[in-house]
């Protein structure tokens, strides 16, 4: 690793966007790594002595490329802000904060807000960039604003398709090319008849309309998921959430996942948290992966394993759901596992469950609650109540020591 990393945000006009520190590391360099449409006006620059490069492909080559240099200062020309979705996060993760400076500059996200007349903090900001494209869908919802950061020409084309597909054909979508430079350009048009073709480098914003279906939050009605009877319904799945307690971040344990609808709405709630489905069925494992990419959650993991060993490797969660697969074995190491201050939350729907649970009650303390569910059906010209089967609900909260 070179002595010193510097990650210097560029604008749309290369060097000329760059403030004086960011100039003055460009000079101090010994390598530098910069998109090609950079080169030329970096070879231009009478200070800069460096080596050129352009950035590896796959980007993840880069850190392989950086350890090998025998640089003494190696500088990386990203766009924009290098903290908001761009290099820098990668970099801090690997090298740490001692080994880099960061040199930020507005980002696409501020360009682009700026061009609409949005304020920023009432956006959504989203990355396309290397990620499925359905990962934006928890950020979709009526009149929302989104700034996509896209990946490239083809990104409007695929995402006014996804918007199209999940009842937001009516969203607005502006697509911001090269903001900030010679070539800015703009291009507007509904979801549902989106038809230019645009640059590979920019921004994409999307107004959602006044009338949208329901994609963020919890509670998602039970046709939502692919299942094979084995799924936790909704009224007993939005209790389970409500005393999980989701939270941006958190690491989660879905315990005899089976469709994986818990899980899956635990990411949609909690932004960046780590959710890991188990079960040892794969078929089951495969509906849970195929509803998380629909739902727009794709980033959930998904563990084939027998209980509790599949639970070993795991990192300490922050919550628990027991769903299936529960043991006196099970139970104990989900309780032992759980961070302090975390929530657990199982259900049982046989009595032989349910003495499980009574017993975990007794043991660690909590609440044990019955879910009772009736909907109102036809009974010949009448209507009745007819019920689901009762779940039996334990919750605790690990205390803080």
């Amino acid at each position: 690793m070179a002595a010193q990393l510097t990650i210097i945000g560029m604008g749309e006009t290369g060097p000329e966007s760059l403030s004086t520190p960011a100039l003055l590391a460009l000079a101090d360099a010994q390598l530098i790594i910069a998109a090609p449409r950079f080169h030329e006006a970096l070879s231009e620059q009478r200070d800069v002595t460096a080596k050129v490069l352009a950035w590896p492909q796959p980007y993840s080559d880069i850190f392989r490329l950086i350890d090998a240099a025998t640089e003494t200062h190696i500088v990386l020309c990203t766009t924009g802000d290098p903290l908001w979705f761009g290099a820098g996060s990668g970099m801090l993760a690997r090298f740490g904060q001692e080994k880099c400076h960061i040199i930020p500059h507005l980002s696409g996200f501020q360009l682009a807000a700026h061009h609409m007349g949005w304020a920023i903090n009432d956006c959504e900001t989203v990355t396309i960039h290397g990620r499925p494209i359905a990962s934006i869908l928890p950020y979709l919802y009526r009149r929302a604003r989104v700034l996509v950061l896209a990946e490239n020409r083809h990104s409007p084309h695929k995402l006014a398709e996804l918007l199209d597909q999940h009842g937001f054909g009516t969203a607005q979508m502006t697509v911001l090319a090269h903001l900030g430079g010679r070539a800015e350009a703009v291009f507007c048009g509904q979801a549902s008849g989106w038809s230019h073709d645009v640059p590979d480098f920019h921004m994409i914003a999307v107004q959602c309309p006044d009338l949208a279906p329901k994609t963020a939050g919890f509670g998602f009605d039970d046709a939502v998921f692919e299942h094979s009877g084995k799924l936790t319904k909704r009224e007993a799945r939005a209790s389970a959430l409500a005393k999980l307690a989701p939270f941006p971040g958190a690491v989660f344990w879905d315990v005899g996942a089976g469709s994986g609808a818990v899980a899956i709405e635990f990411m949609n709630v909690a932004r960046r948290c780590r959710a890991f489905a188990i079960d040892k069925d794969p078929q089951q494992l495969a509906m849970a992966r195929r509803n998380a990419t629909r739902c727009g959650v794709p980033a959930l993991s998904h563990i084939e394993a027998d209980l509790p060993a599949g639970l070993d490797d795991l990192p300490a969660p922050d919550a628990i759901f027991i769903g299936g697969g529960l043991s006196p074995s099970v139970l104990r190491q989900c309780y032992d596992r759980l961070q302090q201050g975390g929530n657990l939350v199982a259900h049982a729907v046989t009595l032989e469950t349910e003495a499980l649970l009574l017993q975990g009650w007794q043991d660690y303390g909590g609440t044990l609650t019955r879910i009772m569910v009736n909907f109102a059906d036809p009974v010949g010209g009448y209507h009745g109540w007819r019920p689901l089967m009762p779940v039996t609900q334990w919750h605790v909260t690990k205390p803080q020591i």
